[in-house]
């Protein structure tokens, strides 16, 4: 009886402990499948972070091409505006010049004498 004693609380206690192995590969299986789901996350998580980054640095190149564009337009409205005044000041000189021209050729041709000759050129041979 002793024998079967010892036995019979031997092998409940391997009962006991398989089913303690069983419960703990249980727990184990459920702790593996939750790493993979938290790996399964971050990985969707740091992709999601380095799209919003590429998304974000896009939207920011875009704004600096937008204001590049604007102050180019700007300078090319100030360029314009400064060719613009430069034209007008040289035409309002070419203008003088061609009025004080006009003047001195008009005083110079009054006091040349005016001789009225009609010269035949068989004539004079």
């Amino acid at each position: 009886m002793f024998w079967t004693k010892k036995v019979t609380e031997l092998e409940e206690e391997k009962n006991m402990l398989k089913n303690v192995i069983t419960g703990l590969e249980g727990e184990k299986k459920s702790l593996k499948e939750q790493v993979a789901d938290l790996q399964l996350k971050k990985k969707i998580e740091e992709e999601d972070i380095k799209h919003m980054i590429k998304i974000d640095r896009e939207r920011k190149d875009i704004e600096l091409e937008k204001e590049r564009v604007k102050l180019q337009g700007a300078q090319f409205k100030a360029i314009g505006s400064i060719k613009d005044q430069y034209r007008d000041k040289t035409e309002e000189q070419l203008e003088k010049q061609l009025d004080m021209m006009k003047g001195m050729y008009g005083e110079i041709l009054e006091r040349l004498p005016n001789y009225n000759i009609k010269h035949n050129v068989k004539e004079s041979r």
